[in-house]
């Protein structure tokens, strides 16, 4: 076991500096969640005047979703490290190497978390600066960076499986594209559950990202809501147990 955790942090060590080295990694992450925002707090500033709307204003209602939108930028991320790194040959050192295999695919998780975590923090720092309130204070905000990282790990390994299973970084990132946007806007991470069509509506109870952009919400906007919280890392265990399973399948798979 610490054998384990000592290469693993190993591990992670090199993917932090490869981060940090490479700052438009994070940055493109984060890019695509701060435009929208920026965008979407402003073009839908006035949505709070409509009857159903529960939030004093939109940007209160938007910044749980962006939070989430980072989670799943980053995740895909991680499938494309993994392909690079079966690129450039460096899966295959890491396989010959005297370090037990699942060590790493724990580093790469341990580093999958850290820069989710980092993320996330930088989009609550900017929805601070914007005006955003968070009425859980600095224990809510901490909660709702280990909710992000942990649902951002559950489908990072999502992204690992289709990366394994093509071996194709840039097909990795046009699935990603296509999964990421239809899971986001079905679900309630742009209109309160009360404005949905009731098909949508339907449709989001059985969304995985409905239950984290809900608990979320709960801490921005009103407080600690244990049903919420627990029903989030509830439903991104399940998920967990799901894409790890096929993930680690499809890693066997490659080393085999």
């Amino acid at each position: 076991m610490i054998r384990t955790f000592r290469e693993s942090s190993i591990l992670w060590g090199r993917l932090m500096r490869k981060m940090v080295r490479v700052k438009l990694l994070l940055f493109f992450a984060l890019f695509q969640p701060l435009l929208f925002l920026l965008l979407f707090s402003q073009v839908f500033d006035r949505l709070d005047q409509l009857p159903g709307f529960a939030y004093d204003s939109y940007l209160q209602f938007l910044v749980p979703s962006i939070i989430a939108l980072t989670a799943l930028n980053s995740a895909f991320q991680s499938g494309i490290g993994m392909v690079t790194d079966i690129e450039d040959g460096l899966l295959d050192k890491f396989l010959i190497a005297p370090i037990r295999r699942s060590s790493i695919l724990l580093g790469k998780v341990m580093a999958d978390a850290t820069r989710m975590a980092l993320q996330a923090l930088i989009i609550v720092g900017v929805s601070l600066i914007m005006g955003a309130r968070f009425e859980t204070g600095v224990l809510g905000v901490l909660m709702m960076i280990v909710l992000a990282a942990c649902f951002g790990i559950a489908w990072a390994g999502l992204s690992n499986v289709i990366a394994l299973r093509t071996g194709n970084g840039e097909l990795t990132m046009m699935i990603g594209i296509l999964i990421t946007f239809p899971v986001l806007f079905l679900s309630t991470s742009f209109m309160p559950s009360a404005l949905l069509p009731s098909w949508l509506d339907i449709v989001a109870t059985f969304n995985p990202i409905t239950y984290i952009v809900e608990a979320v919400r709960a801490l921005v906007n009103t407080g600690w809501d244990w049903n919420a919280i627990g029903k989030a890392f509830g439903v991104t265990a399940g998920l967990a147990v799901v894409t790890f399973t096929a993930a680690t399948a499809a890693f066997r798979k490659v080393i085999s």
